[in-house]
């Protein structure tokens, strides 16, 4: 035992200091002192040793005094002299803790009697969060035997803490009642054998009918699990719950077969454990995917005949940006109070002041029948970020009280189909500057980002013999439209300066036609003997990524980018665009006269101006002026040219980096790259003397997303922020296109 002296004022205090074992040279000093006075700052001090690290404890007893509590490291093979203290003219005790004679091991019985359930709360936090882990004992046989008995003392006969679904083959999904009165959780532990370990969860409670609440989930890993017996241990500010862990000898059901079956009474824990599952695990992202897509929520609107208010989430497209919520409602009454969204945690967010209403029409009552309503567009911060989440949960709330549950159908999980879905969320008419730069260009660029991100690599099909060193390299994308490959090809090998300099090369940006496409080419080799390159994209990226693609695997030290539905008139076109390249002019990218079938022009060079809502549009110089409209005629520096056909070396396109591809589908990528070279002191050239059909836009018509949404008004406004400066700096000193003195450019 250990040496104990000089108590004063009383002997009495002696019989209340207690000395034992915490676990190898850890000792824990433990004080029962009258409430005589007010105590300031109990004390341990030593004149001869520093003692380092130490923890100190005081809690009320219920004699009316105070448990003093210190934790120590004794020094190895020599007794410790310390001095105790319960402030100033308080009490004190003079200890002399010998180190050879300790022999107690802390008593659970001696440890908590006389100490209320706050006080309990606060000795157990400190074993498992505090001294455990501050004197490194959470390995330590000794201090393990004394967790196991402090938690059978205070809860000798535990509840039970269940495995219900297992998460892959590297997680557990737990569950276990708790009581109504267990607010927040701070800390989860599991106790085995091998000691303490901290689970890295975040737990969630739902509310039973009866009053109780239930923490009816939280992920654990197979490694947090030991085998054998084991507790489970919640600490919380205000509550303390010890449970016996059991895991069923049965397989467990995976996580997405319990969801289907649980958590559709709960939407909120399914939404929790989705986003916990695409946190903590490398496929966590597919697996909640693919959850979701198997057990979908139902769909949930509020509709009435009757007058009374109805509404419906029509998308709610969740990315890290942000959830793009889009829908209406009817409220002919008066009666809406407004619209929230539900989050994971059970937390509500009004959304009412931040909708951006605009006037829609509904399905009516009756077959056939269309009825006024107020659409309206919103966006929320993320509901998950590692995984989107498909169904994110609203409510309606009317002004007495009562709300409706509103759940949109099962939202796209290809990046590409949710961008098609953000950019026709709102009608364009409907969409303005503010609803464009706050609400939708977060969500639609990031999608755009996703979409970019899982492209994946072209395959690459050789189509003859390649020339063997081509000075040009001719880059063609096809998207869809292949009515004019047969007259662009026959074109291209009627060119004898084509046929021997010019290497061929499609890129294929709707890969779904790649068996067509190749066949169709190869019959064409076949007829013209023309050699040919086709890049096939493993998924659309649009028109800057296929030209990028497409330039990659260019040889040429020049390029020419070519829609496919250009027509070239005569031979020789490309080996005078090339000519006129960089010289004393400095010439950039250079582009021809396009003609319309009819003849008439349609493109001269390009230009900027604004419109009526102040918003910067390409324009093309004398579009549909006749063929020889003299203005047209003349060589000139534009400010820019179409990617319909531009021409321009290697060693410009890749020192500006080439097509920027954070425009979506495809749409004033060409004007960019323009911009980018003008920044690098080179000029764009208009040349006249040159001149293919243009059958503009067919390819671009097939194109839903750009068809029937706002992907114009988004690459308008990306384009302007970008370039509005030199824009506008460009066009003050270009009011008249510039003619190009002396033909040797």
């Amino acid at each position: 035992m250990s040496e104990v002296a000089e108590y004063t004022p009383s002997k009495e205090a002696s019989r209340n200091l207690q000395v034992s074992h915490l676990g190898r040279d850890v000792i824990l000093i433990m004080w029962d002192v009258p409430e005589i006075l007010r105590l300031s700052s109990p004390k341990l001090t030593s004149d001869t040793d520093v003692i380092s690290p130490l923890a100190s404890l005081r809690l009320p007893h219920s004699g009316g005094g105070s448990r003093l509590l210190w934790v120590l490291s004794r020094p190895e093979g020599k007794p410790l002299d310390v001095e105790l203290s319960t402030g100033l003219l308080g009490l004190r005790a003079h200890v002399v803790i010998d180190p050879e004679t300790i022999v107690s091991i802390l008593d659970p019985k001696a440890l908590f009697e006389g100490i209320d359930s706050s006080g309990r709360l606060a000795l157990i936090s400190a074993l498992f969060n505090v001294w455990g882990v501050m004197f490194h004992l959470q390995r330590n046989r000794t201090f393990i035997r004394i967790l196991r008995d402090v938690l059978a003392y205070v809860t000798p006969h535990p509840g039970l803490a269940t495995a219900v679904a297992q998460v892959a083959n590297d997680l557990l999904l737990l569950r276990t009642p708790i009581s109504a009165s267990f607010d927040k959780i701070d800390a989860i532990y599991v106790l085995g054998d091998g000691g303490p370990a901290r689970v890295s969860t975040r737990p969630y409670k739902v509310t039973m009918g009866n009053g109780e609440r239930e923490i009816i989930h939280f992920l654990v890993s197979y490694s947090e699990v030991p085998s054998g017996e084991s507790h489970l241990v919640l600490i919380g500010p205000s509550g303390l719950s010890i449970r016996k862990l059991l895991l069923p000898r049965a397989a467990l059901p995976p996580i997405e077969r319990w969801l289907s079956k649980n958590a559709q009474s709960a939407p909120g824990l399914r939404e929790h454990i989705l986003i916990d599952v695409a946190d903590r695990l490398p496929s966590g992202q597919a697996l909640a995917l693919e959850a979701q897509l198997r057990s979908p929520l139902p769909f949930k609107r509020a509709v009435s005949s009757l007058g009374t208010p109805s509404a419906e989430i029509v998308s709610a497209l969740s990315t890290p940006a942000g959830t793009l919520v889009t829908g209406w409602y009817r409220d002919s009454v008066d009666l809406l109070s407004g619209i929230d969204a539900l989050g994971p945690g059970n937390d509500i967010r009004d959304l009412t002041s931040d909708l951006h209403r605009f006037p829609v029409e509904v399905a009516g009552p009756k077959k056939r029948t269309r009825l006024p309503a107020t659409g309206f567009a919103v966006l929320t911060p993320a509901v998950g970020v590692s995984t989107p989440i498909l169904q994110p949960r609203f409510r309606m709330r009317l002004k007495s009280g009562a709300y409706h549950l509103l759940v949109p159908q099962l939202q796209p999980a290809d990046p590409v189909e949710a961008r098609a879905a953000a950019l026709r969320a709102v009608p364009p008419q409907h969409v303005d500057d503010t609803l464009l730069a706050n609400v939708l260009a977060p969500v639609i660029a990031n999608l755009h980002e996703q979409s970019r991100a899982r492209i994946g690599r072209p395959t690459v099909c050789v189509i003859g013999t390649p020339i063997q060193r081509p000075k040009v390299s001719v880059i063609v994308p096809l998207y869809k439209a292949l009515d004019f490959l047969r007259f662009q090809i026959a074109a291209f090998a009627a060119d004898n300066w084509f046929r021997s300099y010019a290497e061929l090369i499609y890129v294929l940006d709707s890969p779904e036609q790649a068996q067509e496409v190749e066949h169709l080419l190869r019959g064409l080799h076949l007829i013209y003997a023309l050699p040919m390159t086709l890049v096939t994209m493993e998924r659309n990226g649009g028109y800057a990524r296929a030209n990028n693609a497409g330039v990659a695997l260019a040889r040429g030290d020049s390029l020419a980018l070519v829609n496919s539905d250009i027509i070239p008139i005569s031979s020789g076109w490309l080996a005078k665009l090339v000519a006129r390249l960089g010289g004393r002019r400095r010439i950039g990218a250079i582009g021809p006269k396009l003609l319309f079938e009819d003849g008439s022009i349609q493109h001269a060079g390009m230009y900027f101006s604004k419109d009526h809502r102040g918003r910067w549009l390409n324009q093309h110089f004398h579009k549909g002026m006749p063929r020889d409209y003299a203005p047209a005629c003349e060589e000139r520096l534009v400010p820019a040219v179409t990617g319909a056909c531009l021409v321009t070396s290697r060693t410009v396109f890749e020192s500006v980096g080439g097509f920027t591809e954070d425009y979506v589908v495809g749409d004033y990528e060409d004007s960019d790259l323009c911009l980018k070279i003008t920044m690098t002191d080179r000029r764009i050239a208009y040349s006249p003397d040159i001149e293919l059909y243009h059958l503009e836009r067919k390819s671009m018509s097939l194109n839903a997303e750009y068809m029937r949404g706002i992907a114009w008004q988004y690459n308008c406004a990306l384009h302007a922020e970008r370039w509005g400066d030199l824009m506008s700096a460009t066009m003050q000193t270009c009011a008249r296109p510039r003619k190009i003195r002396n033909a040797a450019i």
